[in-house]
């Protein structure tokens, strides 16, 4: 098979979200798939991590960069498209290809129910880009079933359009004490600490967050026994309001914002925590409750299907909307005894998700759906 892939998603130098499953699943192409010719195209060279180029994985480079989507790939396949037996997009946005069937990748639509946490410009090409792609396409991939459910009722799309593969989780990078330590430091981490992991937007439900850490900490009986609350993730427009709300909870120091963190930060903030803590009101997969529970820290998860789903029994859930059941699971999550059962549930859970095994079944999919022969 002839496979095109929009690879500019993956050749970023500060890669996040979907820019991440992007990278993770063309490294695992690349070194699964042998028969198959792979034609990555890129408005940018690519970049030094990406797979080499060999006699079955190509990189092309064109532009203009503007409206490179909209104008510049569409052209490119009509006039030299490598006669692409498809054309995969790992992000939301696919060519109006007429020469070539496309395949999208959704990793949710809570654009739609959370309009205010985009720009005009962003949430048009959300809205419209996705929404045109979902049409175009001649298959769909959904990162979990939540995710395929929504956008049958809300496109009314037919099931057997839309498959189900689950994002991966690679391996944690090893971090020595001494490298966590300085890590730590660096952000002012002195304490016994939760974390939460992603930016700052409405459906995170930060504010609800703070509010309930500053309870569970007036609830500690011991002076002696100090915590404090580490989020990791990009400033985004709420950071005012939430550095107003951790003013007039005085909790200063106790609540660490890091910005924008390097892959071995993230891996030893994970490993060093108490628990992550995803109090979100809205996911499409969850991926860092999967990368926390690898390194072997526990998980406490809002009960929304979509985390229902990816965590099953190996989390313990609270309400998005109430504090104390909040309260009460920070309280149970400094239990060494309950943790630890918790960790033994959490390590069965996330080994069940690879990046390998998406390749895998990517690859499978390719051929199913657009391979002369089943595979």
């Amino acid at each position: 098979m002839n496979i095109g892939i929009d690879g500019n998603e993956a050749n970023s130098k500060t890669r996040v979200g979907v820019g991440w499953y992007a990278f993770h699943l063309l490294t695992e192409l690349n070194r699964q798939n042998v028969d198959d010719h792979y034609f990555i195209y890129l408005k940018s060279p690519p970049l030094s991590d990406l797979p080499p180029e060999n006699k079955n994985w190509h990189y092309i480079v064109f532009g203009p960069k503007f409206l490179w989507t909209k104008i510049a790939l569409p052209l490119r396949l009509i006039f030299f498209s490598n006669k692409l037996d498809l054309l995969y997009s790992p992000s939301h946005y696919s060519p109006l290809s007429f020469s070539v069937p496309t395949m999208p990748t959704i990793h949710d639509i809570g654009y739609l129910k959370y309009k205010n946490q985009f720009t005009k410009k962003d949430l048009y090409q959300l809205v419209n880009w996705t929404q045109d792609s979902i049409k175009k396409a001649k298959h769909i991939i959904a990162v979990s079933q939540f995710t395929k459910n929504e956008l049958i009722n809300t496109y009314q799309i037919p099931g057997d359009k839309i498959s189900v593969i689950y994002n991966g989780v690679g391996t944690p990078l090893p971090v020595s004490s001494k490298d966590s330590q300085k890590i730590l430091n660096k952000f002012n981490i002195h304490h016994p600490y939760f974390l939460s992991v992603g930016t700052l937007k409405p459906n995170k439900n930060y504010p609800f967050l703070i509010r309930s850490f500053s309870s569970f900490l007036k609830h500690q009986d011991s002076k002696d026994s100090t915590y404090q609350l580490v989020i990791a993730g990009k400033r985004g427009w709420l950071f005012d309001e939430i550095d107003k709300l951790i003013q007039k909870q005085g909790l200063g120091s106790k609540v660490i914002f890091t910005d924008y963190i390097s892959e071995e930060e993230k891996w030893a903030l994970y490993q060093n925590a108490i628990s992550l803590v995803i109090p979100s009101t809205y996911e499409g997969f969850g991926i860092p409750a999967i990368e926390s529970q690898k390194t072997g820290t526990p998980v406490i998860a809002s009960d929304i299907p979509s985390l229902r789903e990816v965590l099953n029994s190996s989390a313990l859930y609270i309400n998005p909307e109430k504090s104390s059941t909040l309260i009460s699971a920070f309280q149970k999550m400094i239990d060494q005894k309950f943790r630890q059962k918790l960790i033994e549930k959490s390590k069965f859970q996330a080994n069940k998700f690879t990046w390998e095994n998406s390749a895998k079944n990517l690859i499978l999919l390719f051929h199913q759906k657009f391979g002369a022969k089943n595979v």
